[in-house]
């Protein structure tokens, strides 16, 4: 499901700079225009859930209506913007992958909006799936230490970032799975897979996403999507997927 990296010819180290600022200063505009769009939508004047209370009542009051896919416009410069201000990451980070971005609806381009500009943006597809939701497959190397569960402080502002896009949306639920190599045993591998996806829902909800719509589960090593006997099939496989589902229409 990963794309092989595709390497482009090297810049002079003189002229990045001029680069990225340019595609930078390109971003702002789109980024600037995506957000009055989206900014847009309707605004619903408290939560919908009679037994929130707390700070899950805090979380969904004033929450906002995901534009319908029907609304092109809203949809076309969200994503727009995203892929605009990646790029721009990447140039000027130099950064050789790229992440593959599948998505047509409104979920979708606000994710890679989300994802615009964040350190890890071009290491995590985004993808649309039949059902409605959008996956976002990140890699364990960027999350995670070896054979560790807690979520590394560097990937924290992309995931901060993500979250702090999802949350203001109302209904959204989102499911974190973790799964690994099979390097190991099988049961120390599904408990690292478990403990992965608790460790990324715990800190959605610690920068305030409502905990009752977020879930975690571990696959373990059960559900490979390269091949086990290579250390690059490995990698692939040692990976966080985060679903993020729209509310029922």
């Amino acid at each position: 499901m990963f794309t092989p990296a595709r390497h482009s010819p090297a810049r002079p180290a003189a002229t990045r700079p001029a680069v990225a600022q340019r595609a930078l200063a390109c971003a702002s505009a789109a980024a600037i225009a995506a957000a009055a769009l989206f900014g847009g939508c309707a605004s619903m004047p408290g939560g919908n859930n009679s037994s929130s209370t707390g700070s899950t009542a805090a979380a969904q009051a004033g929450c906002e209506k995901l534009p319908t896919t029907s609304n092109a416009t809203k949809v076309a410069v969200g994503a727009a913007a995203g892929a605009v201000l990646g790029v721009a990451a990447g140039n000027a980070a130099g950064t050789k992958h790229r992440g593959r971005h599948r998505v047509q609806g409104a979920l979708g381009g606000a994710l890679v909006g989300a994802l615009a500009g964040a350190a890890f943006a071009n290491e995590i597809d985004v993808e649309e799936q039949e059902d409605g939701s959008v996956r976002l497959k990140i890699p364990g190397s960027v999350m995670f230490a070896s054979g560790q569960s807690a979520l590394s402080p560097g990937f924290q502002d992309t995931l901060t970032r993500v979250t702090t896009t999802v949350r203001k949306y109302c209904g959204i639920t989102v499911k974190a799975v973790g799964h690994t190599d099979n390097v190991g045993s099988p049961a120390s591998n599904q408990a690292l897979s478990e403990a992965r996806a608790r460790s990324v829902v715990r800190f959605m909800q610690a920068q305030g996403f409502d905990g009752a719509r977020l879930s975690a589960a571990g696959l373990g090593q059960g559900s490979p999507i390269a091949n086990n006997q290579s250390e690059e099939g490995r990698q692939q496989n040692r990976r966080v997927e985060v679903f993020v589902r729209p509310p029922a229409s």
